[in-house]
């Protein structure tokens, strides 16, 4: 790339603590790459990080599941077991011995799963809409293949609490690992983004309705993980 015309992009930038030394930064992207069962990152994903990471550069990590009931994507690490702690440990430090910095990005898919991602369980939504389960087009990837997505619930206000706390029970591993941050991912039609629609969230409780009621589960996950 030439510098001459591009000078501001390798320019030094600060982001919160962190101090960059250009203003490159690596976007997420799903590799599927972890080790199976288990999505503990594997010597494949500590190659492939290494290999991206400069000095004082940042990189957002892949979309990482925060609990068993958060995978929708076979194949996506976790950051909910020690063993996924242990491995994205030493992704981190590949990353740290070449001066640069990583976030993760903690990822709860909702709706957008299959059961046989979750060993079983049915996988959440802010509400149910069997149109979307029913459309073709509305594929996951799975340990058989690419398939259409299962049936999924609507997860019930008692059990929203709990949910939070694993994003932040995640935030903390992330920390536990060495991670230099975390980002939420709450776009792309996932749990946070189910949440903020009113396509898909047809609640009737605080957690439904006006714009205000419809953000409160991102604003809590936010506050949790700070």
């Amino acid at each position: 790339m030439n510098t001459k015309k591009n000078p501001k992009l390798f320019t030094p930038v600060q982001l919160g603590s962190l101090k960059l030394k250009h203003r490159v930064v690596m976007a997420p992207l799903t590799r599927s790459r972890a080790e199976q069962p288990g999505g503990i990152p594997s010597d494949m994903m500590v190659q492939y990080y290494s290999d991206r990471a400069s000095d004082g550069g940042l990189i957002i990590g892949e979309a990482t599941n925060i609990s068993l009931t958060a995978r929708g994507w076979y194949g996506a690490p976790g950051l909910y077991t020690d063993q996924q702690v242990e491995g994205w440990r030493r992704v981190v430090r590949a990353i740290h011995a070449k001066n640069g910095f990583v976030f993760a990005q903690l990822w709860h898919t909702g709706r957008s799963s299959h059961s046989d991602n979750q060993d079983g369980n049915t996988p959440v939504s802010a509400s149910v809409d069997p149109s979307y389960w029913e459309d073709p087009n509305h594929l996951v990837s799975a340990p058989g293949g690419w398939v259409q997505s299962s049936p999924h619930r609507a997860l019930d206000i008692s059990e929203i609490p709990g949910t939070v706390e694993d994003y932040r029970k995640a935030a903390a591993r992330a920390k536990a690992a060495g991670f230099d941050g975390v980002e939420l991912h709450a776009a792309n039609g996932y749990l946070p983004d189910q949440f903020l629609q009113d396509g898909s969230n047809r609640r009737t409780d605080s957690y439904g309705g006006s714009i205000e009621n419809r953000s409160r589960f991102l604003l809590e996950v936010v506050e949790a993980m700070t």
